[in-house]
């Protein structure tokens, strides 16, 4: 008998500890009525794979992809998976932070997934009333109605039951991390641990290589155009209010110390997609001239200067590595090989997370570019949008 059962067993075996479960969609049909929608007006919602041996754990993943610095992008936006949830696939396949291999991923491999998709182009905040004509389409500016319908649903589909639930996001949903975590916190029941883990979402207003603030300008008037006021860090609105500069919630450096629930930075100090966007260097090293170097290496400067605050912080977690990457928690690659101070992303999120400090540390910096061995060449092309 115990030879006929072997194979049986390596199957569940190979089911819990190998084999990569999808996530699956469920689209709220009735988020609509409550004026949450994609910028095209179709409904929202999220992708869930219930965890194998801690399904009572939750990680609330928020999904990246920029945003759309006025109308006509937000047009071209809605015609897309960025904007739409129409042609969104029924199934998904993650990886890293996000993963059910416990090879790759030990420490969250058993937990409840929900990851939700982006699709209102303004960093899940904003909240226009009425629906945007340009030219001959029509828009909706609703990401925030978009964010508390979604995080509502799946408190009734268990996360109101949690043992512990963690808020996630890379690149745009990084941010979203930032801006929206205490928003989130204040969702879930209280006697719920809740920590928080933004990846590649400390954007930082800096200038080009021209000395022009492209990024600022941009976060103004998207921020002004989507109304994202009410979608904010409200202690960060009422902050800068006074000085008629709201728009800055809108951008890390700015809302991080307004905060109050846990949070974990991870970032790389030469982020790709800062500096092809907002210091527009035109360039990755090895391929940059002696010049472009120096804009690059003041730029890693101008960068741990800006995260400083979370460096400080007596009580957040912090990875800061000198790869030149973006996003690192959802790829197993940089999730588990990328290191500073001879530990991983992965051992230092846990060791904060827990508070279990004996052997990890739960705050790391990295020397500067190009010290880390450990880094791959850049996993991106600067300009890709995650």
């Amino acid at each position: 008998m115990g030879i006929v059962w072997l194979p049986v067993l390596a199957f569940f075996v190979l089911l819990a500890y190998g084999l990569a479960v999808d996530l699956s969609l469920t689209l709220l049909t009735d988020a609509p009525d409550k004026g949450a929608v994609c910028l095209d007006g179709s409904p929202p919602g999220y992708y869930h794979r219930k965890g194998s041996t801690q399904p009572n754990k939750w990680i609330i993943y928020m999904k990246g992809g920029g945003y759309c610095a006025d109308e006509m992008e937000c047009v071209k936006r809605s015609f897309t998976d960025l904007g739409s949830s129409k042609k969104w696939p029924s199934t998904l396949s993650v990886s890293g932070f996000l993963s059910d291999d416990c090879t790759e991923n030990p420490h969250f491999c058993g937990w409840s997934l929900a990851w939700i998709p982006y699709c209102d182009g303004g960093i899940y905040s904003g909240n226009v009333l009425h629906p945007v004509k340009v030219g001959t389409d029509t828009i909706y500016f609703r990401g925030i109605r978009v964010l508390d319908t979604v995080v509502g649903t799946l408190l009734t589909a268990g996360v109101s039951n949690a043992e512990h639930v963690v808020l996630t996001g890379s690149s745009a949903g990084g941010l979203s991390t930032y801006l929206h975590a205490d928003r989130v916190r204040k969702m879930i029941p209280s006697n719920i641990p809740m920590h928080s883990l933004a990846d590649a979402g400390y954007f930082i207003d800096a200038p080009n290589v021209n000395g022009e603030y492209v990024i600022q300008e941009h976060a103004k008037y998207a921020f002004n155009m989507q109304n994202s006021t009410g979608g904010m860090n409200q202690d960060c609105v009422a902050a800068y209010t006074k000085m008629n500069e709201t728009w800055k919630c809108g951008l890390a450096d700015y809302s991080y110390q307004y905060i109050k629930s846990p949070m974990f930075t991870l970032n790389s100090a030469y982020d790709t997609w800062q500096l092809h966007n907002t210091l527009q260097l035109g360039c990755l090293p090895p391929q940059c001239s002696a010049e472009q170097m120096k804009q690059f290496e003041n730029y890693g400067k101008e960068f741990m200067a800006a995260v400083r605050p979370a460096i400080q912080s007596a009580t957040n977690g912090v990875f800061i590595d000198s790869c030149v990457v973006h996003t690192q928690s959802t790829s197993s690659n940089s999730w588990k090989q990328f290191k500073v101070d001879n530990q991983t992303i992965e051992d230092t999120f846990y060791a904060w997370m827990t508070g279990n400090t004996a052997v990890y540390k739960s705050k790391v910096v990295d020397c500067a570019y190009p010290c880390n061995p450990t880094c791959s060449k850049p996993a991106i092309s600067p300009d890709e949008v995650v």
